[in-house]
């Protein structure tokens, strides 16, 4: 066999035993090699005269037990029956047609090829399957329908999807939520529902078009949309009715809203908007995260807004902050709101205010409170301090870096109000502020006592009645003694000379009861024995 040599003889004359797989060296008698695997493919005849390939195909997806035992039932296939079963159950609870059930029994075996199953539920794997085919097909299935079927958190199955994807490099396309609208809209059973799709469908089109879909779930665009399309036919839908529909927040739909508010379609009227290019209207250059990004860092330079793009932002930024300040301050008893500054709401309203903003503010609330002739129900402190924090709360604190502190009418009203505090350092005033802020007032930390008490008292039945009992005798002027806390010390024991003073110690130190029940003598004698 060609020039090969014995590894341990050094001979040449080695043969080669085909059928039994061997290299044998004829000197010494060496195995060289057994178990040798023919890589050829060959043929033998049957009884019958037929000719057919000897040994078996093993594919990847099944395991070398089955070429020996020649059985077809083994863990793999369980895991692949079981796979395609759930892939079955959750098709039929979501209607899906069979050629989606083919397409997601490839991807899944794909996945047991990669061993993706190992460790996670077989059921999350096969909706996350099916799920990657509805992303492809463009299907009006969401992640949550698969999450009400199996009744499983939707960030658990999203995660699974995620890992899957990217295992197998699957490209799937970005959501169009038009395919949604129309959905959502049946559930409503609105009057005039295909003009109400229409119409949405194409406010749909234009969000996409000003990057309002870029970033955003479909749930939330779907629910703006056709918020809007119901009242642009008549219909008076409220945000409440829609969320539930959609499945998503109020506050969520809201923010969408406001985003289309300053978009070139929410200006067309009503009687144009049938007849209008929407192709042909100026949009958004950049997304809106983008422009709010922009124009803070705009307004954080100083610079003017002379672009396009800067000004859009600038509307957007406007109106969103009016959305925020209105929903969280809402309902709020200021004293603001009995004070007459003659000042517009965008400058009231500003989210970072320059210094000369600042300081015309400031002058405004100052020249009304003078022109008050007599106080209200707010003392001068306190109108004071609820102006300055009025204003704190409606503008971002400007840098402490800034030398405006001799010219602020803010650092002169503090003067006039307060003389001492007129010796105090910027830096000492602006920690003194700080730490104002920081401290609950006395009426409301009382009132989070009274509070704090009546929620406890059912909880903590005892410590409400010493609670109760020491404020009587407060009220009855009796002396009410604190608990002092002792702390337990225990008393040093020598080193134990043999194993009968070791237990006797033990017991003395964590069994005091115990051992004044048991005669010492005899107790002594058993261990003495025992040793």
């Amino acid at each position: 066999m060609g020039m090969r040599k014995c590894e341990y003889c050094g001979s040449s004359e080695i043969e080669d035993y085909t059928h039994l797989g061997e290299l044998v060296c004829q000197d010494c008698g060496a195995v060289l090699q057994e178990n040798t695997i023919l890589e050829q493919v060959e043929y033998s005849d049957n009884n019958s005269g037929n000719t057919q390939v000897l040994g078996r195909f093993v594919s990847n997806l099944s395991s070398g037990r089955q070429a020996l035992t020649h059985t077809t039932w083994h863990s793999r296939e369980q895991v692949i029956n079981r796979g395609n079963e759930n892939i079955k159950k959750i098709a039929e609870a979501l209607r899906l047609s069979p050629h989606h059930i083919d397409a997601a029994k490839r991807i899944y075996l794909l996945a047991v090829q990669r061993n993706f199953t190992m460790g996670r539920n077989n059921l999350h794997v096969a909706s996350c399957c099916l799920y990657t085919i509805c992303r492809r097909e463009r299907t009006p299935h969401l992640l949550i329908d698969f999450s009400d079927v199996l009744l499983t958190p939707v960030k658990t199955i999203g995660q699974i999807f995620m890992k899957l994807v990217r295992m197998l490099h699957i490209s799937v396309p970005n959501i169009d939520p038009s395919i949604f609208f129309e959905r959502f809209a049946t559930q409503l059973q609105l009057k005039d529902i295909h003009k109400i799709i229409n119409t949405g469908n194409r406010i749909i089109q234009a969000m996409n078009r000003d990057w309002l879909c870029t970033g955003r779930r479909p749930t939330g665009l779907c629910g703006a949309a056709l918020l809007v399309a119901a009242r642009f036919h008549g219909i008076s839908l409220s945000a409440e009715s829609v969320s539930s529909v959609v499945r998503i927040s109020h506050p969520t739909i809201l923010k969408r809203l406001s985003e289309f508010k300053v978009t070139s379609t929410a200006h067309i009227k009503v009687s144009e908007f049938d007849n209008t290019d929407i192709d042909s209207l100026p949009k958004l250059t950049l997304p809106p995260c983008l422009l709010n990004k922009l124009a803070r860092k705009k307004k954080y330079e100083g610079s003017d807004y002379t672009s396009e793009c800067v000004s859009t932002s600038s509307d957007y930024d406007r109106v969103s902050t009016d959305y925020e300040r209105t929903s969280v301050r809402s309902g709020m008893n200021s004293p603001m709101n009995e004070i007459n500054t003659g000042l517009s709401t965008d400058l009231l309203c500003t989210d970072e205010p320059t210094p000369n903003q600042i300081n015309t503010i400031a002058q405004s609330i100052l020249s009304s409170i003078n022109s008050m002739s007599t106080p209200t129900k707010y003392s001068q402190t306190t109108l004071h301090s609820n102006t300055i924090d009025s204003i704190n709360s409606d503008s971002t604190i400007v840098d402490a870096n800034e030398d405006n502190g001799a010219d602020s009418p803010l650092n002169a009203a503090d003067s006039n109000l307060n003389p001492v505090e007129s010796v105090l350092s910027e830096d000492d005033e602006d920690d003194i502020a700080m730490f104002k802020e920081m401290i609950l007032p006395e009426n409301e930390r009382k009132m989070k006592m009274i509070l704090w008490d009546e929620v406890t008292k059912d909880i903590m039945p005892k410590v409400y009645r010493r609670q109760m009992e020491r404020k009587r005798r407060e009220q009855l002027g009796q002396n009410v003694k604190k608990r002092k806390y002792v702390r337990r010390v225990y008393s040093e024991y020598p080193e134990a000379q043999d194993a009968v003073e070791s237990a006797r110690m033990a017991l003395e130190r964590h069994a005091k009861g115990f051992m004044n029940h048991v005669n010492k003598d005899v107790f002594k004698s058993l261990l003495s024995q025992s040793t």
